[in-house]
């Protein structure tokens, strides 16, 4: 166990099965599921989800003959949490279902509490997020009656991530706040770590950098301290992100490798995967695509050797990005059309939407209008009902440039006028700024030059204050062209 705390998942792994070889021996069959139920969790935490879910069907099996419900509703959390970080979140939300029931029959409120605060990271994942709401607030109320003050933090820090992710920034920052707190009340250091490195990813949606910078440093120097290198990574992950928002691409590299070496030494392999994807991404916008091709190969094997079936079909998404990017139209096409089946097979809605706004975009590369508009209209309804604003505005502007590359105007700005409204409610100041610019040039093209100069200087402000030089440059041509 102590192993396992301080994410030593290989000497965890060596002691949990010597302990399942003697309970063994000795016919303890209780002693024997628990040590399963403990390498569940190594082999889950290390991303090796087809070893972590026979762990726990043998436990629950067990658990099962033996008539003990607590230990079952406890390896059926377990499994809950596997399909969880597979992105199977249908039988992720079974699961949980079915030991938040067993445990409420029981009266075993701690283990009630976990799978109704895995419900609600279920919901969350498919931005639903008022449910998420409510189960977090459910499971703190739970904690709170039982006096876990640890997991009592852990759902106010959920509830923050709710409420970041609808950009509902001053109530994210008042419970990450309020999880720093209580954390920093049982001195639990890693908490006060990840409210801080929440932190940091409110500032760095509000592209405010600096300061989001500041956080996953500090951060990254309190999982120094207690020497957690799962932390250390993620903090690291997060300043390669603020980076390459930034254009800083070198500096979001060298972060990204640094943060894929530490993943491979501890043995995480989820996230050694998406920091691969992530390097991926700087290569692709460098127009490295040979790199970029061969992170997102990488990533994609990992994805598949482990059997996470999201992580998967994201690497086939961004290996259709490189190839239409490249103009290698047909193995654009073949990848983004097995990526939205794999979404569609596993009930990811976000990423289905993603992968046909991929099509619409490659459609539109192409000149097929028609077809371009299905799949944005496509992605769009999917968005729509998910309530996912930024999503919907990217289908709006993709509409609009098609209805601009088809002489349609009016059409064209209506679609980029609601994309405006929509980046400009939820605070994506880059997006408004390209949003600008597209106006800027419909407007040139009905020969509204005063309009489309305004347009363009506005977006040029805006790119100047996030640093994107590149930008503000192409601006500059356009208003001196």
């Amino acid at each position: 166990d102590v192993y396992n705390l301080r994410d030593d998942y290989l000497n965890a792994e060596t002691s949990y099965t010597e302990a399942r070889d003697i309970y063994s021996t000795i016919g303890n069959q209780i002693g024997f599921a628990q040590s399963l139920d403990r390498l569940g969790d190594v082999y889950r935490k290390r991303g090796e989800h087809s070893q972590a879910e026979n762990a726990y069907i043998k436990a629950r099996e067990i658990y099962s003959q033996t008539r003990n419900d607590v230990g079952f509703a406890q390896s059926t959390n377990g499994l809950g949490d596997v399909y969880y970080m597979q992105g199977q979140y249908a039988k992720a939300e079974n699961s949980y279902i079915e030991a938040r029931d067993i445990c409420s029959r029981i009266g075993a409120q701690l283990s009630y509490a976990q799978a109704v605060k895995g419900l609600g990271d279920v919901y969350y994942m498919e931005f639903q997020y008022p449910k998420a709401e409510i189960q977090y607030n459910e499971a703190r109320d739970t904690y709170f009656r039982v006096g876990d003050q640890l997991g009592v933090a852990q759902s106010v820090k959920a509830l923050a991530n709710v409420h970041r992710l609808q950009n509902e920034y001053s109530k994210a920052e008042s419970l990450f706040i309020q999880a720093q707190d209580l954390y920093s009340g049982i001195g639990n250091q890693l908490g006060i770590a990840e409210s801080v490195r929440g932190l940091g990813d409110i500032l760095c949606m509000q592209s405010d950098y600096s300061k989001a910078e500041d956080s996953y440093i500090q951060a990254r120097d309190i999982y120094s301290e207690i020497r957690n290198q799962l932390g250390i990574a993620q903090s690291v992950k997060g300043l390669g992100d603020v980076y390459y928002m930034q254009d800083q691409y070198s500096k979001a590299e060298s972060s990204y490798i640094q943060a894929r070496e530490i993943y491979a030494m501890i043995g995480n392999q989820i996230d050694l995967a998406q920091s691969i994807r992530s390097l991926g991404d700087v290569y692709r916008i460098c127009k490295e695509y040979s790199k970029a091709e061969s992170c997102f190969i990488e990533a994609h094997d990992i994805f598949h050797q482990i059997g996470h079936q999201l992580g998967f079909a994201q690497s086939v998404k961004s290996l259709g990005d490189v190839y239409r990017v490249r103009n290698d139209y047909i193995q654009a096409e073949s990848s983004y059309v097995e990526a939205r089946d794999i979404y569609s097979r596993i009930g990811n809605q976000l990423g289905l939407a993603q992968s046909l706004r991929g099509l619409g975009d490659l459609s539109y590369t192409q000149d097929k209008y028609p077809e371009a508009e299905k799949f944005y209209m496509d992605a769009r309804n999917i968005y729509s009902r998910m309530e996912h604003k930024l999503g919907l505005a990217y289908c709006l502007q993709g509409l609009g440039r098609v209805h601009e590359a088809r002489l349609e105007y009016s059409n064209a700005e209506d679609s980029y006028m609601k994309a405006k409204a929509i980046f400009d409610q939820v605070g994506d100041t880059q997006f408004l700024a390209n949003i600008l610019w597209n106006l800027g040039w419909l407007r040139r093209k009905q020969d509204r030059y005063a309009e489309a100069y305004g347009f363009v200087r506005e977006a040029s402000t805006i790119y100047g204050s996030l640093g994107l030089t590149s930008n503000v440059a192409e601006c500059d041509e356009f208003l001196n062209g």
